[in-house]
C-alpha cells in the first residue's frame, strides 16, 4: 500500500511539474504573395533594410501552459520585398542601415520595423479568431539621414477558430498579410513625402 501510495505521489508531481513548464510549439507560417492592384511608380532609388531583427521576428502566444511559436521573418521579408518592389522605380535588399546608409546609388533608405503581434482566440470553434500584425517603415534621406516619412500598419486577419485549427492558421496568416501588403502598398502611394523625386 505504501508503494502505491508513493507511486501516486511521485506520479501527481510529475504531473504538476509538466503541466508547470508547458510545451513549446513550433509552428510553419507559409504565405503566397499578395495580389496587388497597378499604382504610379514612385520616382526613387530605394536601399531596402531587411537587418536581423526583422528577420527573426516571430509571433508568440501562450495556451493551456504551452508556447506556440510562428516564425514571421521569411513572410515579412517577401511582403516587403513585394511591396517596394511595386511601389518604386528601383529598389536593391540590404542588410543593415550602415550598407544602406554607404549605397551611393540610393536616394531613399526605406527601413521596416515588426513592432507587434497579438491574437484573440475565441471560446468557441463556431468564433472568429483574429490576428492583428503591425509594422513601421520608415524613409530616410540617405545623404542627410532626416526621416522624410514614417508611417505604422496595423493589420488584421480573421478566421473561424475551427478553420485556423484544422489548417494550421495558414488561412489567418494568408489573411493578414493580404491585408498588411494592400495597406502598405496604398500608403506608399498616398504619401505626397514619396511622390517627388527629391525627398
Amino acid at each position: 500500500m505504501k508503494t502505491i501510495r508513493l507511486f501516486a505521489q511521485s506520479l501527481f508531481v510529475v504531473l504538476v511539474v509538466a503541466l508547470a513548464s508547458g510545451c513549446s510549439h513550433l509552428k510553419a507560417v507559409s504565405v503566397h504573395t499578395t495580389a496587388l492592384p497597378d499604382g504610379q511608380l514612385l520616382p526613387h532609388h530605394i536601399a531596402l533594410v531587411l537587418d536581423r531583427e526583422f528577420a527573426d521576428y516571430k509571433h508568440e502566444y501562450h495556451e493551456v501552459g504551452d508556447t506556440f511559436i510562428y516564425p514571421l521573418g521569411g513572410p515579412l521579408q517577401e511582403y516587403a520585398t513585394q511591396v517596394a518592389g511595386k511601389s518604386f522605380k528601383q529598389v536593391e535588399v540590404v542588410a543593415s542601415l550602415e550598407k544602406a546608409a554607404a549605397m551611393t546609388s540610393a536616394d531613399i533608405i526605406l527601413i521596416p520595423h515588426a513592432i507587434k503581434s497579438n491574437v484573440s482566440i475565441p471560446v468557441w470553434d463556431s468564433q472568429k479568431e483574429t490576428l492583428t500584425l503591425v509594422v513601421s517603415w520608415t524613409a530616410k534621406d540617405r545623404k542627410t539621414q532626416n526621416t522624410v516619412w514614417l508611417a505604422t500598419i496595423t493589420a488584421n486577419g480573421t478566421e473561424s477558430k475551427s478553420e485556423v485549427g484544422y489548417h494550421n492558421g495558414g488561412k489567418l496568416y494568408q489573411n493578414v498579410f493580404d491585408d498588411l501588403s494592400l495597406k502598405t502598398f496604398k500608403a506608399f502611394q498616398e504619401a505626397p513625402e514619396l511622390r517627388s523625386s527629391r525627398p
